[in-house]
């Protein structure tokens, strides 16, 4: 599946492995320390007026951090948690991954 295009209990386990955090939380809707998470991790989000405000995300990432450094794929999201949720997932694992629920 594509990364661009996981949502619901998929998205928030793959989040979860590429996080190094345990399954059970719902990050498209709530995502506890999001706003530290962003800072930490480098990731920018914003909507785009070029693409109907769709929100946009890419990670930067920081020395030290979870995430590997470097610049990660562009991802969107009718939210700015599943658009950094995806972003998140593309930069640890690439465009496409498997498509079954991991938990």
């Amino acid at each position: 599946m594509k990364t661009s295009e996981l949502g619901g209990q998929v998205l928030h386990d793959w989040i979860a492995k590429a996080l190094i955090e345990e399954p059970g939380t719902a990050y498209s809707t709530s995502w506890p320390g999001f706003d530290q998470l962003l800072e930490r991790e480098a990731i920018h989000v914003a909507p785009m007026p070029g693409k109907a405000y769709q929100w946009c995300s890419i990670v930067v990432g920081r020395p030290g951090g979870r995430l590997p450094e470097g610049r990660g794929p562009w991802q969107e999201g009718p939210n700015p948690r599943i658009a950094v949720g995806r972003a998140i997932v593309a930069t640890r694992f690439g465009p496409e991954v498997a498509d079954l629920p991991l938990s």
